[in-house]
């Protein structure tokens, strides 16, 4: 898709190599580079929005940009020089938010219930008849990524669907959003739930018509099964972070912010890290416990190793904050929203606003414990009024405690509200803080439930990326994997045509007036994004003397029609100036 940007990529280059023929960012003789990148466009994100032929890197360090010609003439005998026949070259994409540890182990699960692989429930019925011929009775079948708005049968599976094939082993089915899944009746039983039990705290135990658990356990509520399920080691997540890691290279990705880690996590990525696999930059969040006293102890914990954007900071793993959970999902409408949910897209869920994880007064608590201390926050909001909230509990320890340059979230940040927005203006402005972190693939890959669900009004204002940037409210990108693919070709062609997957209630549910660009999208995953890492001076742009996190791409993006951008793939991604991915291709 041609943009404006595009149309100016010939006056910035003819400017940028008048200046570096004049020896501008020329490296010196010594110099000698490892590689050298020419005949592409490269789009540096730097704040002239530079486009140049050529970029030579040197160990870890881009040394050089400029022309073709200027960056061959730097090579020595043992640089490798690769013509990119006029390619895109664009700094390594950044996934604010992507469940990585808990997604690879999710790809290794023996039963694969995750669109296209299954598309319907007797499919997944048939992979379990499968899963069950290796297993005793009595032994567990944990699966997840299941997606209703994907199945045929266009409904959630329930126990009835399950206990006729696994009568003797408790099964239970983490839904694609992570915020509900099914239990068969025997997981049920030895979890203790039955018709006389209580919804939890921020949860939901749904029910049918006489009271009975139907098997789907919502938010809080899944933490009755999950929590009887097989332990999931340190080392079962090593063994898949190590197995699956060159993925995200493979895609472009060169940083993750993993937001919901415990110790296990972060034991697995270091363990993963010393034995020199980590092939990606990885920032992570602490999941903020439920009660006052155990957040305190892990603050207690995180505090000394919990520095982000200091001399002392790690640049490719460490802790930057913390994780604080407002509402639940869009998917399974429990997301704290002002008006009841809609479902099939017209009729009104009565009386369904959604919940607040725990009470609001500890929530705000929790926030104002974690700002006084000089801790980075990302937030869990989706619906409007737990936007609204999150925005006002950040103004509010900000006017108590003015601290700038903590950049406090707004996870997913789904519907915002004008005060949400206007709050987001004030508080970047004033506080560097209030950034939201967004998921544009959500339109498109759980697009058809979500509209489903936020329906015919609200739907245009899901996700309006367009007022956002037209407000000059800075935003990051992510993929929210496992929800949706970490792929970035699936956010760039879902926020620049804003269409569903199937197309359940027509293309274009969300309309169009909110669509922006592929350099806005791009924008979002270099350099909006190296902020939220704490990084922007190390990665996000391509400039001298930063971080060689590079990515060649397959095709010209700004050329590629908005419905294949879903399709792009590298050919070559660099993460510190060292190959992590390399096509096989002539390159």
């Amino acid at each position: 898709m041609l943009t404006s940007f595009s149309a100016a990529r010939a006056g910035v280059l003819l400017l940028l190599l008048a200046l570096t023929s004049c020896g501008r960012d020329l490296p010196k003789p010594t110099d000698v580079p490892d590689m050298i990148l020419v005949n592409a466009s490269v789009v540096t994100m730097d704040s002239a929005e530079s486009v140049v032929e050529a970029i030579a890197i040197r160990g870890e360090t881009i040394v050089a940009l400029g022309t073709s010609t200027e960056m061959r003439a730097l090579a020595g005998n043992e640089t490798e020089v690769i013509d990119l026949g006029g390619l895109t070259v664009t700094p390594g994409l950044i996934d604010t938010h992507n469940h990585f540890a808990w997604g690879a182990l999710g790809e290794n699960s023996s039963m694969d219930i995750e669109y296209p692989a299954v598309a319907s429930i007797g499919d997944i019925r048939e992979k379990l008849v499968t899963a069950l011929e290796n297993l005793d009775p009595g032994e567990w079948i944990v699966g997840t990524n299941w997606d209703a708005g994907k199945l045929s049968e266009q409904r959630d599976i329930v126990a009835a669907d399950l206990d006729d094939i696994s009568p003797a082993n408790p099964v239970w089915l983490v839904h694609a959003s992570a915020h509900y899944g099914v239990a068969n009746s025997l997981a049920l039983e030895l979890a203790g739930i039955d018709a006389n039990t209580p919804n939890p705290d921020g949860g939901v135990i749904v029910r049918d018509a006489d009271g009975n658990p139907t098997g789907i356990l919502a938010d809080q509520a899944m933490d009755l099964v999950a929590s009887i399920t097989p332990e999931v080691t340190t080392k079962d997540f090593a063994d898949a972070i190590a197995q699956r890691v060159g993925e995200l290279g493979a895609e472009g990705i060169t940083t993750i912010k993993d937001p919901e880690i415990d110790q296990r996590h972060w034991d697995a990525y270091q363990a993963v890290h010393a034995g020199g696999g980590l092939s990606v930059r990885v920032f992570t969040l602490w999941r903020v416990p439920d009660t006052m006293g155990e957040a305190r102890e892990l603050l207690q914990h995180i505090k000394p190793m919990t520095n982000p954007g200091t001399e002392e900071a790690d640049t490719e793993l460490a802790s930057i904050g913390v994780k604080i959970y407002i509402d639940g999902s869009g998917t399974a409408r429990t997301a704290w929203m002002y008006d009841d949910w809609n479902e099939g897209f017209t009729a009104t869920d009565e009386g369904n606003t959604g919940l607040t994880y725990l009470e609001p007064d500890v929530l705000i608590d929790q926030i104002q414990f974690f700002h006084n201390a000089g801790i980075h926050i990302g937030t869990h909001a989706i619906g409007d009024r737990a936007i609204d909230f999150t925005m006002d509990a950040y103004d509010r320890v900000l006017a108590e405690k003015p601290t700038s340059g903590l950049r406090h979230s707004i996870i997913h940040s789904n519907i915002p509200t004008e005060h949400a927005m206007d709050l987001m203006v004030k508080l970047q402005a004033e506080f560097d803080t209030g950034y939201p972190e967004i998921q544009p693939a959500f339109l498109w890959w759980i697009g058809d439930v979500y509209a489903g669900n936020f329906g015919i009004e609200r739907s245009p204002r899901v996700l309006p990326l367009r007022t956002l940037l037209t407000k000059g409210i800075i935003w990051a990108g992510s993929s929210d994997y496992d929800v949706s693919p970490f792929a970035p070709g699936v956010a760039f062609r879902a926020a620049v045509t804003r269409e569903t997957m199937l197309g359940t209630y027509g293309s274009n549910p969300w309309g169009t007036a909110e669509a922006i660009s592929t350099h806005d999208v791009l924008r979002a995953y270099t350099n909006s994004s190296a902020r939220q890492v704490f990084m922007e001076d190390r990665i996000g742009s391509l400039e001298v003397g930063k971080l060689a996190d590079i990515v060649a791409w397959d095709r010209d993006l700004y050329s590629t029609p908005a419905d294949e951008l879903d399709k792009i793939k590298p050919v070559l991604t660099l993460m510190n100036g060292e190959v992590v991915y390399r096509a096989k291709t002539a390159l």
